[in-house]
């Protein structure tokens, strides 16, 4: 039993060595600021190792940081020699809210450990990593390679959701403008349900210098502004204030994509929010009379087929029972748009002309 226990007690102490030994691997070749092939394997190796035998909580908070970090030390190794495309590479969502993730977990645990090795890196870290990706970003914009910004400014977002929210307005307008409206829906889609556009408060505050009014990412950068003395008349504004602008444009872009039913829904909640609002009463009757429109645009078709089968009862009952299911399918749609705008001479020729086809001769004579 003894010599049983000993051979237990050697195995731990082996275990608790080499831990140390892996964890000192990974923090030289993590500080060094040139990074060689050699360097690469040897972190890896010590990351997979670490990984595999980690069991106190220090331990495994470690080895999930150096892990994470990994993509970082091979951008770093490229040194000058890396592209901008090698950092966009990096710049995936998965890597980018796992970053961000595994930053604020090592610094929680920093502090509640009382031992601060890598907490003031980090902050700095954090502060270099955001800037980064916001010089990306701009530049990508300014470039006109919207597509590219749209992903770049979302992904700040995801970095720091409590911070950055208005990334993702950022993002949703790159994408309109990028004329890529399935990504738009998509991040509209994000906007919408956000704590950002249901709690978040934009801070603005004047720059003495040129007096032009700023936001700030949060209160707190704001205080350091005013008390630093370049910044003046803080306000604050309740992001919910958009949510009007945020479903008119989740509403187009659906539209746009062939979702009617949720372009409707949305442009609904809009003018449920701002019912004077000129704008969104266009764009309301938009959505509304184009669906109707598109509903009856092989009418002429049909109407010539129907013409050509007068002779064949049962099949002339056929497509005039066709017909009007589809005018009736239609009407819904002109109903709304006449409600929103009764001066509109297609719209009131359609529907009258939807009355009629369905036998609604009282409500068609209403119309003028």
């Amino acid at each position: 039993m003894k010599k049983i226990l000993l051979v237990l007690a050697l195995a731990i102490s082996t275990l608790t060595f080499a831990q140390k030994d892996e964890l000192k691997t990974l923090k030289k070749i993590y500080s060094k600021n040139t990074i060689s092939e050699k360097d690469l394997i040897e972190y890896k190796a010590a990351s997979d190792a670490l990984s595999s035998i980690a069991k106190e909580e220090s331990d495994v908070v470690y080895a999930k940081f150096y892990k994470t970090m990994y993509p970082t030390v091979v951008l770093a190794s490229k040194g000058d020699k890396a592209t901008i495309q090698d950092q966009l590479q990096m710049y995936n969502p998965e890597f980018v809210i796992e970053y961000g993730n595994v930053i604020r977990e090592t610094k929680d645990f920093e502090i509640k450990s009382g031992k601060k090795i890598y907490y003031d890196d980090l902050i700095q870290e954090e502060q270099m990593f955001k800037a980064s990706l916001q010089s990306f970003a701009n530049n990508a914009y300014n470039a006109s390679k919207f597509k590219e910004a749209s992903s770049l400014f979302y992904m700040l977002y995801l970095f720091d959701k409590e911070n950055e929210g208005q990334q993702l307005d950022n993002a949703s307008v790159s994408a309109v403008q990028a004329q890529d409206y399935k990504l738009a829906e998509k991040m509209y889609d994000e906007y919408k349900n956000s704590d950002y556009l249901n709690k978040g408060i934009i801070y603005y505050a004047k720059n003495k210098a040129n007096d032009n009014e700023e936001t700030f990412p949060n209160r707190d950068a704001r205080v350091k502004a005013i008390a630093m003395g370049t910044h003046e008349k803080p306000r604050d504004e309740k992001v919910s204030l958009k949510k009007p602008e945020v479903y008119k444009m989740l509403a187009l872009v659906s539209s746009h994509n062939g979702n009617m039913n949720k372009a409707k829904k949305n442009i609904e909640e809009a003018l449920a929010l701002n019912p004077n609002d000129a704008d969104l009463k266009k764009e309301a009757f938009r959505i509304y009379f184009n669906e109707g429109y598109d509903m009856l645009k092989d009418d002429q078709k049909l109407v010539d087929e129907i013409n050509a089968n007068r002779d064949n009862k049962a099949k002339f009952d056929e497509l005039m029972a066709e017909r009007k299911e589809i005018f009736k399918k239609a009407l819904p749609n002109f109903e709304k748009a006449y409600s929103i705008n009764s001066a509109d001479e297609n719209t009131k020729a359609l529907l009258k002309m939807s009355y009629e086809m369905l036998g609604m001769n009282d409500k068609a004579s209403t119309i003028k």
